[in-house]
């Protein structure tokens, strides 16, 4: 089955908030019975969209609140993509109320936030299509990487996807980072590592304390394990509520996963787009008012006259014109 379902009547949204917004009130019953025509038996499901258009950014907030109460048993979230720090400011405004709108809904479960911004830091020269590509392909491969876990066996204790589901069922923000630890050679350089990757994921980078539930997956050789130290590696987040811990003893490069959910949303981060609208408070103001009045008032309106129309042409008799010319 074609598991995709365009919206009758509505041919995208020209950044138009509004219009995503009616999209979904009109069409709200068709949309909730298509996924739970196609997603069926699903404990998770993370509704993917950008939040600086008018499209995804309108249409998602309404739908997952609607979502949450009609797939009963069934946890929601979202991927949502932040825009770079040089988009205008139509852009901007859509992100700040999208983001708004997500953190308000009570019953939302892990919200990634996947940071294009990150993406030009780590590749400044990349088009837009390859920095989209990108972080498409890494949000899923992270995701995809942490449902293989799941399914792998360890004597020294399993990662299973009750484990995940804790986690990602959070309320909050969530990242997902990988860190390689080759390297490392004491428990301070691990922690180290693990905490330059959260600086360095595609998601939003972790701003302040306050995870709610984590989880620490280790592969690699069981030598290396011995310099994991959890109070250190979690000393700036704080210590989570919960955590869930898998072990996996291989001989390739070892690398330690973390997942941190629950953590508040990033307000420098956002506030980074908002500033350049309150800095440009005066000026956007004045656009828009402008739009709605601005007019053109000719000097040359005396002119008019001169555009006199030649009077029409009245038919006389024939015989009144021979006897015109008659001598």
């Amino acid at each position: 089955m074609e598991k995709k379902f365009f919206v009758p009547g509505f041919n995208g949204a020209g950044q138009d908030r509004s219009i995503g917004i009616r999209a979904v009130n009109e069409n709200y019953q068709e949309m909730i019975e298509f996924v739970k025509r196609s997603f069926k038996n699903i404990s998770l499901l993370l509704v993917a969209f950008s939040t600086d258009g008018g499209t995804g950014s309108g249409m998602s907030p309404l739908l997952i609140d609607l979502l949450v109460d009609q797939l009963p048993g069934v946890n929601v979230g979202a991927i949502a993509i932040v825009p770079e720090r040089n988009v205008l400011a139509g852009n901007r405004i859509n992100t700040a109320e999208c983001i708004e709108e997500i953190s308000k809904i009570e019953a939302i479960s892990s919200v990634f936030l996947v940071d294009n911004d990150q993406m030009r830091k780590i590749n400044p020269q990349s088009s837009k299509q390859q920095i989209y590509l990108s972080s498409n392909h890494q949000v899923m491969e992270a995701i995809s990487n942490l449902m293989e876990v799941t399914q792998t066996s360890s004597l020294y204790g399993n990662f299973d996807e009750t484990d995940l589901l804790n986690i990602l069922n959070t309320r909050g923000v969530t990242l997902i980072s990988s860190a390689t630890i080759t390297d490392a050679k004491t428990t301070s350089d691990v922690s180290s590592k693990i905490h330059q990757s959260w600086a360095n994921s595609i998601f939003c980078p972790v701003e302040s304390t306050g995870v709610i539930r984590a989880g620490l997956i280790y592969e690699g050789p069981e030598k290396m394990s011995k310099l994991i130290n959890v109070p250190s590696i979690f000393e700036r987040v704080g210590d989570p509520l919960q955590l869930f811990e898998g072990t996996y003893i291989s001989e390739v490069d070892p690398t330690i996963t973390t997942i941190l959910a629950g953590l508040p949303f990033p307000t420098r981060r956002l506030l980074s787009l908002e500033e350049f609208l309150e800095k440009d408070k005066d000026r956007l103001q004045n656009l828009a008012n402008k739009e709605h009045t601005q007019k053109y008032e000719s000097r040359v309106s005396w002119a008019s006259s001169l555009k006199t129309k030649r009077p029409e042409k009245q038919a006389g008799s024939v015989s009144s014109k021979l006897s015109k010319y008659q001598r």
